[in-house]
């Protein structure tokens, strides 16, 4: 009999300390950022370390999205906010975002990235009004940038979480030695001198893709608007002059304007994503079809 008693005694032990256990809830720090490429930044250095809340969902466009209340609501509960800098979205929020969490920390991730101006993408292309604002937003689509980017978010991090700091730095630099195998891979996917050197592409995201793998950028969108039909006319000429065979267009934006151009040029429309959430995965897709694309190109100029 005593026995049982004690074995029912220890059952009940058991059975309070495992109602104890689940009543604990460990609550993770938040970060914020813009876009999806930056949540999967954050999540190369941090892991699973924080709760990563993304600004702009799958399928936004980064111009004319507006935050839900909800999202607004974790941004106050977030400690930093990684923004990307120069986006649209940014310029148009930014300043109520900071107003309406004045506690968190706002960290450009554009910080120490050598910037592109749209004018020295495509000068031709732009007019005085662009020079005013003509930063290039888009520094994830490079490699290099990245780097300077995950340091960005290592050291931030690091300065809240000090107790992590080891980890942040750990993790950062496992992701540049990866960083450094995308953009050799890159290269040698692209390195074929008998390729071609110029793409079309709808909205300008690729421009320091471009600058990095020493290509050319020719973008339909002008200035940020649907272009005119003289722009078109303009682009349609280009594209023959550069025999251009294939028209990127990015997952976020309408259709009309790019197949109207590869129609009259004969040329495939190709989709890609920038602001997918599997970053690496994205920049290994749009480089194999950035290669068929140039290859297409010169074998359509050989013919």
């Amino acid at each position: 009999m005593k026995r049982i008693i004690l074995i029912l005694s220890v059952l009940a032990l058991i059975a309070g300390c495992g109602q104890t256990i689940k009543k604990v809830k460990v609550t993770k720090p938040t970060v914020t950022v813009t876009i999806l490429p930056q949540k999967y930044f954050v999540e190369q250095i941090a892991g699973d370390f924080c709760n990563v809340n993304v600004m702009m969902p799958p399928g936004a466009g980064e111009h004319e999205y507006e935050p839900t209340p909800k999202q607004v609501k974790s941004l106050v509960k977030s400690d930093i906010y990684f923004f990307v800098g120069h986006l649209g979205f940014e310029k148009s929020w930014m300043k109520k975002l900071a107003e309406s969490a004045p506690k968190v920390n706002f960290v450009s991730c554009s910080k120490q990235v050598d910037l592109l101006n749209a004018i020295q993408e495509q000068g031709h292309h732009h007019n005085d009004e662009t020079l005013r604002d003509g930063t290039d937003p888009h520094i994830w689509t490079s490699p290099e940038n990245v780097k300077t980017i995950s340091k960005t978010i290592c050291d931030e991090l690091s300065a809240k979480y000090p107790e992590m700091k080891p980890t942040f730095e750990a993790n950062r630099v496992k992701f540049v030695e990866q960083l450094n195998e995308l953009d050799i891979q890159i290269r040698n996917e692209l390195s074929d001198s008998t390729m071609g050197h110029a793409f079309m592409i709808f909205h300008p995201a690729l421009g320091y893709y471009a600058r990095d793998y020493h290509l050319e950028q020719y973008t339909i969108e002008f200035e940020g608007k649907t272009p005119s039909t003289a722009h078109m006319k303009n682009m349609i000429d280009l594209a023959r002059k550069e025999n251009i065979s294939t028209i990127f267009l990015q997952a976020q934006f309408e259709t009309a304007k790019a197949e109207a151009i590869a129609k009259e040029i004969n040329a495939d429309v190709v989709t890609i994503d920038p602001l997918a959430e599997n970053w690496m995965a994205e920049m290994l897709s749009l480089t194999e079809k950035m290669k068929i694309a140039l290859t297409s190109k010169t074998v359509a100029s050989i013919e």
